[in-house]
């Protein structure tokens, strides 16, 4: 064990002794199934800007591969920069590096939907709010629509506009009754251009002002999927004993999850009583492009597997982790420009992971142990039960005691060579290679006696247990 997580485990108040096990007891009910996950929740949020550099093409097979490891998704356009592309028909996509500002066209969305189209995913693609040319905006929808309709999953108005002010795009006192007939009016030259479209938005940042609230309160009759943004601790935060600085200790704590969780609940219910539906558009392990050390390593991907379920389980139609393509970020997939190769992080193996668990219809969980183990399950289509273990206890070993009424199945493993690896990392014994495909290729056998199943989880390790 390195320093730095001996270091947690002791502030932990972690006893360090060697071999040593703790129990776990582990009840899930298969007899009540409850709400069934949707078949496409996973998703990547990318910025739009994206759009200018060689990703988003039918021809780039590595990461069409990557997206189709995944099952169906949903892709966003969005991200700060959506407010910093502008639309122009004719014109090829560029980037002007002194202004930020891209420009995209029809060239631009043919390569996209063709990359899509081969990933079988869809798209929430984000169109600029902040730039009041809700012409052009209705101009790019229609586009969208006309030559990938069967890939489009909504337009999503703009990105984040309760932090305009933050980024010089409003004036100071800019405010959620202020940003509405904005809003309404650009639907209105929207939908007036393109009848039947399905749109998304408020796409707020989290802030305790209860923009999202007000926003869909606002808008009910005028979108149909709200969505929103939440990172469970802040790049900005510089104090080490705050409970959103940057740390394993805080990232895997149950109070983030417990915060986390209760936005989801509050915009859910919000999104509901305004009669529609919601996704978390935006989301992942730190703010501001992540922190190296923490969003990079294998903790995030102990603190993913617990957050999509914990999010699924609450009724979102789904969440898109943020992407910037950067290594030593929060992506879990970056671009390496010099040697022109896609690198896969810890982030994206948590997400194969629930694409395996992740199947059917959540089943009630009780999970009784005196360290951090989280467990949640489905019942899938096929009749297997699927559990997703997860043992966030970075220095402890647990032993799961699984009762579910079935005692025979499989075994797949979420591992790392440590909690603060980078690389290294499998699932089901297995890394993406080169051409960005993945197959497993451990399972475990086995087979419990009596009433359960026992099941071992080294520390920091997360498990998928499939019970005939």
């Amino acid at each position: 064990m390195s320093a730095l997580l001996r270091s947690i485990a002791l502030l932990c108040g972690l006893t360090l002794a060697a071999g040593e096990s703790i129990p776990a007891q582990i009840e899930v009910d298969a007899t009540k199934p409850g709400l069934a996950i949707p078949g496409d929740f996973l998703g990547i949020s990318y910025e739009k800007n994206a759009l200018v550099e060689p990703h988003f093409k039918p021809g780039n097979s590595v990461l069409i591969n990557l997206h189709r490891n995944l099952g169906p998704g949903t892709l966003r356009l969005g991200g700060n920069k959506v407010e910093l592309t502008r639309w122009q028909a004719d014109a090829a996509a560029s980037l002007d590096k002194a202004s930020g500002l891209a420009v995209i066209g029809r060239t631009t969305l043919d390569d996209l939907y063709g990359f899509l189209k081969a990933t079988e995913w869809k798209c929430l693609h984000g169109i600029n709010l902040a730039g009041n040319q809700p012409e052009s905006s209705a101009d790019e929808a229609a586009y969208a629509l006309k030559i990938g309709a069967a890939s489009l999953l909504a337009i999503e108005l703009g990105n984040e506009p309760n932090l305009y002010t933050n980024h010089d795009l409003r004036k100071i006192g800019y405010d959620c009754p202020t940003y509405l007939p904005e809003s309404v009016a650009a639907i209105k030259v929207i939908r007036a251009r393109n009848p039947g479209i399905i749109l998304a938005g408020p796409a707020t940042a989290r802030r305790p002002d209860h923009w999202f609230e007000d926003a869909v309160a606002g808008l009910k009759g005028h979108i149909q999927i709200a969505t929103s943004h939440t990172y469970a601790l802040s790049g900005g935060s510089t104090n080490p004993t705050s409970a959103n600085f940057p740390s394993f200790e805080n990232l895997l704590h149950p109070a983030t999850m417990a915060k986390d969780v209760a936005m989801v609940d509050e915009h859910l219910a919000a999104a509901k009583a305004a009669g529609m539906r919601y996704r978390l558009a935006e989301c992942n392990s730190v703010s501001n492009g992540g922190r190296t050390g923490v969003s990079d390593t294998f903790v995030s991907a102990l603190w993913a597997t617990d957050f999509l379920f914990s999010v699924a389980e609450r009724g979102a139609d789904g969440i898109n982790f943020h992407c910037n393509l950067k290594p030593g970020s929060y992506s879990p997939v970056s671009w390496s420009k010099t040697e022109s190769r896609y690198d896969v992080h810890p982030l994206y193996y948590a997400m194969l992971a629930f694409r395996e668990a992740g199947r059917g219809r959540v089943l009630p969980t009780n999970v009784k142990c005196a360290t951090n183990v989280t467990a949640h399950a489905t019942l899938g289509a096929d009749g297997k039960v699927r559990v997703l273990l997860t043992n966030k206890d970075l220095s402890k070993n647990v032993v799961a005691h699984l009762a579910t009424g079935r005692t025979q199945g499989t075994v797949t493993r979420l591992r790392a060579p440590a909690a603060d690896a980078k690389t290294g990392i499998t699932f089901a014994g297995a890394a993406t290679d080169a051409t960005g495909k993945w197959a497993a290729k451990t399972v475990e056998p086995i087979k419990g006696s009596g009433t359960d199943i026992a099941v071992t989880l080294p520390a920091g390790s997360a498990a998928v247990v499939t019970l005939d």
